[in-house]
């Protein structure tokens, strides 16, 4: 338990902070103000976001065709709920969807009405390799877009994929529809100066400090109640636990810190909790390119010495387990009944020592690592750091800012890398995005296939699309369980356990609008109103 200590030490103590830029005077608008766990903005733009201080603003400004419906995670193709489509259709080969668009949707700002040409404009631009998004992998899988008339669209597909929309289409980033005018015209300003046709319009962005965004008077689904909403750059725990404790924030984004939910809950017992599950997939990625990681006797030593009852010890059941690439709770997610007996991520140090002396490395070895200083990547690497150190693999962990973190590791420059991802819960979304060959970072898609698996430790491009391909739901889930198990003995990541996506905002001054079990890209304040 000594490093739990210490990670509470470190993380969970709450420091008084100024909070006199927060506080508003009196005022006739409704105003809503959230915390983000950002040290500040990296892209407005759905094809460049990556951060946490990115997604909840997009999902506020822009739309997707379709997504699950309020306050779920329910991605099946028939409990959908439309945004900018009111209708849709899958062919029964599942190659092609089609989408029946609103009538008279209004891009933000006077940028007109928004069609089916912004729809094939969308996938265009995330296809293409120059708009250097991080998502585009998950639309390799088009062939063409089909314009049928200005508020429908048909997009085919080069081979069946029952889940397409899914993999593009939800709210996450790259599945947001974008104005066609408003790209042309603003260029690369786009970025910090969005048009959606979301609840609320972008205002303006204050570096490391706000962005601020009003109602949007033509919303096609009705004006908002809340005239404005902030969204405040609070990248420490304490400075954002404490602006929420003292009424200075409506809403804050939780911390995956040991401790802190049961702190926030005694300083504030009128506090809700948005805690949406399945959580996030957090995953510490083992790149096989680096020595000694080449050595699949060192990626199983490292396996064998994590020991995942730490992060019950630390978290409770704010966390859940991972046993394969996805959590529990994900379509696909292997159970424990699932893992074969010679499934190497087992406590087992002695078994983890062993494996290093056979590699020829019997005094271990260090590595040298950048995390991000977001809190619980930190807490969740001081465990990990500690653990490996037992049996003499030393972590030199440097941290970094989080918009840096992400473009670093993009960019192929660690050796291990530590990372969280809010993905549809889906497990072939997971495989699509981490263990693709065309998925490895570095290549034009661009994704995060941080391992290098596909290339190195085997290949499982072809099981994965079959998995994808296949249109009978048994048949789908016995290849996924396949897939995972094929892909994991080689060991080219570490699976951690899974915290829930978590939100706190104060009961006795906002309403959500609906409940909230399970949420995806965050969940929009659209349907919100003051108390």
């Amino acid at each position: 338990m000594k490093i739990l200590r210490h990670v509470c030490a470190a993380l969970c103590i709450l420091a008084p902070i100024a909070v006199s830029t927060m506080i508003g005077t009196a005022r006739a608008e409704s105003v809503v103000r959230v915390g983000v766990s950002a040290r500040d903005l990296g892209s407005l733009d759905p094809a460049t976001g990556i951060g946490n201080g990115d997604e909840f603003p997009i999902r506020q400004i822009f739309n997707t065709l379709v997504a699950p419906k309020d306050g779920t995670s329910n991605l099946m193709f028939d409990q959908l709920q439309g945004e900018l489509a009111e209708k849709w259709e899958m062919a029964p080969d599942a190659r092609s969807f089609t989408f029946h668009l609103r009538h008279g949707v209004q891009w933000q700002r006077g940028y007109g009405e928004f069609t089916a040409e912004d729809v094939a404009f969308t996938i265009a631009r995330m296809r293409d390799p120059k708009t250097g998004t991080a998502y585009g992998a998950n639309f390799r899988d088009i062939e063409g877009v089909d314009i049928v008339d200005p508020y429908t669209v048909t997009i085919r597909l080069t081979r069946p994929n029952p889940f397409f929309y899914a993999f593009a289409l939800m709210p996450r980033f790259g599945g947001y529809m974008v104005s066609k005018k408003a790209i042309t015209e603003l260029g690369e300003d786009f970025r910090r100066n969005p048009v959606g046709t979301g609840p609320f319009e972008f205002v303006s962005y204050d570096p490391k400090q706000k962005i601020i965004a009003r109602a949007n008077p033509t919303y096609w689904d009705g004006k908002p109640k809340i005239d404005r909403m902030e969204v405040l750059f609070l990248p420490e725990t304490s400075s954002r636990t404490l602006a929420f404790v003292k009424g200075d924030v409506d809403m804050i984004e939780g911390a995956t810190v040991p401790g802190w939910l049961a702190s926030v809950k005694r300083q504030k017992p009128d506090l809700m909790q948005d805690l949406g599950r399945p959580g996030a997939v957090w995953a510490f990625y083992l790149n096989m390119t680096r020595k000694p990681l080449d050595d699949i006797r060192v990626r199983q030593a490292i396996a064998h010495a994590i020991d995942i009852r730490d992060w019950s010890a630390a978290f409770g059941d704010f966390v859940s387990p991972m046993y394969g690439v996805s959590p529990v709770g994900y379509y696909g997610a292997l159970n424990k009944e699932d893992l074969p007996q010679d499934w190497p991520f087992t406590y087992d140090p002695a078994r983890s020592k062993a494996l290093l002396a056979e590699a020829g490395i019997p005094n271990g070895f260090s590595v040298d690592m950048f995390v991000t200083e977001r809190e619980e990547y930190k807490s969740n690497v001081l465990i990990i750091q500690e653990q490996l150190r037992k049996v003499g693999i030393l972590l030199n962990v440097r941290l970094v800012d989080h918009a840096s973190y992400h473009n670093d590791i993009r960019r192929d420059l660690d050796a291990m890398v530590m990372y969280s991802s809010g993905q549809p819960p889906l497990t072939q979304a997971v495989l699509n995005a981490f263990y693709n060959s065309a998925a490895i970072v570095g290549k034009p898609t661009r994704n995060m296939n941080f391992s290098h698996y596909g290339d190195l430790g085997g290949n499982a491009d072809a099981l994965m699309a079959q998995a994808n391909e296949e249109v009978d739901d048994t048949k789908r889930l016995a290849l996924l369980k396949q897939v995972q198990i094929q892909i994991l003995q080689q060991v080219p990541v570490i699976p951690l356990p899974s915290p829930g996506s978590s939100w706190m905002h104060n009961g006795k001054t906002l309403e959500i609008g609906f409940p909230i079990k399970a949420y995806m890209g965050t969940f929009t304040l659209g349907k919100a109103s003051r108390l």
